[in-house]
């Protein structure tokens, strides 16, 4: 009898294990901004600081990443993509990112997590490469 017992709550926790769970359900919409601007807005920006060696280079540019935005608005698993110039502007843009904070929008009353492509731009007038920072930056 205890050997059928442990057996039938063996199954049903194995049953439990392969439920899919919310945090399971990322909606991929990192080639697909619109999408994920309908449904979480921002919230809270944490605006990043402009590098040293860009500000004495002169250098303008941008850092792009897919972010998770999960179920309570917060920016998690940062994820670099590229950024121009190549290296620059990544760790003070992946700082910034981590303290974003998102807010559902009417359309995501179930708070869906989803993945999106998020691109912070670092421009000054006085930069010596600002037309190629333009045309790279452009999404």
């Amino acid at each position: 009898m205890k050997v059928y017992f442990c057996a039938a709550v063996f199954a049903l926790l194995s049953g439990c294990s392969q439920a899919p769970s919310k945090a399971a359900r990322i909606l991929d919409l990192s080639a697909d901004k619109s999408a994920a601007d309908q449904l979480w807005a921002l919230k809270r920006v944490t605006k990043p600081s402009y590098p040293k060696v860009a500000q004495m280079t002169k250098k303008a540019g941008c850092a792009r990443f897919i972010i998770t935005i999960d179920q309570h608005g917060n920016s998690k698993d940062i994820t670099f993509l590229e950024s121009f110039p190549a290296g620059m502007f990544i760790s003070e843009s992946r700082e910034a990112l981590s303290d974003w904070h998102w807010q559902a929008t009417s359309k995501n009353s179930q708070q869906h997590t989803i993945k999106r492509t998020v691109q912070i731009d670092y421009f000054m007038k006085q930069a010596i490469n600002l037309d190629e920072a333009r045309t790279f930056c452009t999404i």
